[in-house]
C-alpha cells in the first residue's frame, strides 16, 4: 500500500503540473501527501506547502472526483500565493476556482457528500417519468415483429424529443459529465462512430479524453459524455448498446464469413452507419407534437440539439481548456464487411442491451 500511496502521490504532483498548463496559472509545486483519514477529503497547509488528499477518497471514487477536489486546495494554494492568503471561501478563493474550472460544487464549503450529491446532481421528476416510459418501450423493442420493434423504437425516439422540447425554457439543470472507460490504451473507431451519433441525436456532447485508474496505477483512453443529467443516462445507455451489439454482431459475421482483422472497421463503420440511416429516417418521418394544437417540425428539433451543445461547450471548455478538435478520414464504403455492416445496422433498433449493465436505463439512474 505505501508504494501505490508513492505512486498516487507522483500521479497527483503531476496532474498539479498538467492543470497549472492547461488553465495557464502559475503556481509553485507543493508537496503532496496521501492522508489517512476519512472525515476530510482534501487539505491545503500554506506553513508546510502541502496538499493532502484522502486515501479513502482515491480508493472510492472515480479519477474525476479527485481532480476536483486536488482543484478546489490548487484554489486554496492560489489564494495563498496570490491574494496573501486572504480569505478562506470568501471572495478571492472564489475567483481562484474560477480561475482553475474548479467544479460549481466544489466551490462551497459543504461537507464532502453534500459536495458530491451537488458534483453528480439529481434528476428532476418529470426525467425519471419519460426514462421509465424509454425503458418499457425498449423492452418492446424486443419483439421478433420487425413493425413492432421499429414502431417501438420510434416512439421512444419521440419521447426524448419531445421532453426535450417541453423544458427549452428551463435553464435550470446543470450541465454534468460522465467518463466511460473500457481500460483500454487507445479509442477504437467503432467508439468514436457511436459518440457521433450520440451528439447528432441524444442532446449530449462527446470528448474522447483520458483517465488514471488508481486501482491499476494505469492512464487508460476514455470517453466524456456532458450534458444534462437526463441526457447523459439515456446517452450512456445507447452507447453501451451499440457497442455491445456492434462487438456480438462482428463475432458473428466473422464466424459466417471467415473474415480477418481488418475487415472489423469496415463492419464496425457499417454497422453505425446503418444506425444513423435509421436516425435519420425516425427523424425526418415524424412531427413533434408539443401541445394539442401545436405540431413542431423536424429543424426546430435539430436546432434544440444544436442549442443543447453550445450549453455543454461551457463545461467542456471549464474541464478542456485547451482542447484542440482532431480531424479523422471517413472510411471508403467498398468491402462487403462494410455493406453487410449496414444492413445489419439498419435492421438494429436500440432496445434492451445485449449485455446486462445495471438492468436498463433505470440501472443507470442509481
Amino acid at each position: 500500500m505505501e508504494n501505490l500511496e508513492t505512486r498516487w502521490a507522483i500521479r497527483l504532483l503531476n496532474e498539479h503540473k498538467d492543470i497549472c498548463w492547461q488553465y495557464g496559472i502559475n503556481l509553485t509545486t507543493p508537496v503532496i501527501n496521501i492522508s489517512s483519514g476519512k472525515r476530510t477529503d482534501g487539505y491545503w497547509s500554506p506553513r508546510h506547502r502541502t496538499i493532502s488528499i484522502s486515501r479513502h477518497l482515491i480508493e472510492t471514487e472515480p479519477w474525476d472526483t479527485v481532480l476536483e477536489v486536488l482543484k478546489h486546495e490548487m484554489a486554496h494554494q492560489y489564494v495563498t500565493d496570490f491574494y496573501n492568503d486572504a480569505d478562506i471561501h470568501g471572495h478571492y478563493f472564489r475567483k481562484a476556482c474560477n480561475k482553475l474550472g474548479v467544479h460549481p460544487a466544489f466551490v462551497t464549503n459543504k461537507d464532502y457528500d453534500a459536495k458530491l450529491e451537488d458534483f453528480k446532481g439529481k434528476l428532476p421528476s418529470d426525467a425519471k417519468r419519460m426514462l421509465t416510459k424509454v425503458e418499457k418501450l425498449m423492452a418492446l423493442g424486443q419483439s421478433s415483429n420487425e413493425a413492432e420493434a421499429q414502431a417501438a423504437s420510434r416512439k421512444a425516439n419521440y419521447l426524448l424529443n419531445k421532453y426535450n422540447l417541453q423544458r427549452v425554457e428551463d435553464d435550470s439543470p446543470e450541465v454534468k459529465y460522465h467518463t466511460i472507460c473500457h481500460k483500454k490504451k487507445r479509442i477504437e473507431s467503432i467508439q468514436r462512430a457511436i459518440m457521433s451519433i450520440l451528439q447528432e441525436y441524444y442532446y449530449v456532447s462527446c470528448i474522447s479524453s483520458y483517465t488514471y485508474d488508481s486501482q491499476d496505477d494505469a492512464e487508460y483512453r476514455s470517453v466524456v459524455i456532458l450534458g444534462k443529467k437526463e441526457a447523459i443516462k439515456v446517452a450512456e445507455y445507447v452507447y453501451h448498446f451499440l457497442f455491445d451489439t456492434a462487438q456480438t454482431l462482428w463475432q458473428e459475421y466473422r464466424k459466417k464469413h471467415k473474415a480477418g482483422r481488418g475487415d472489423k472497421v469496415s463492419f464496425d463503420m457499417g454497422f453505425i452507419k446503418g444506425i444513423e440511416n435509421n436516425h435519420k429516417e425516425m427523424l425526418e418521418s415524424s412531427q413533434i407534437e408539443l401541445n394539442e394544437d401545436t405540431l413542431l417540425p423536424v429543424r426546430t428539433v435539430k436546432a434544440l440539439v444544436e442549442q443543447n451543445h453550445i450549453k455543454n461547450q461551457i463545461e467542456v471548455s471549464r474541464i478542456f481548456p485547451k482542447l484542440t478538435k482532431r480531424h479523422y478520414g471517413e472510411h471508403r464504403p467498398s468491402s462487403s464487411a462494410y455493406k453487410n455492416g449496414f444492413e445489419t445496422g439498419k435492421n438494429t433498433h436500440i432496445k434492451k442491451g445485449v449485455v446486462n449493465r445495471g438492468g436498463g436505463i433505470s440501472g443507470f439512474l442509481n
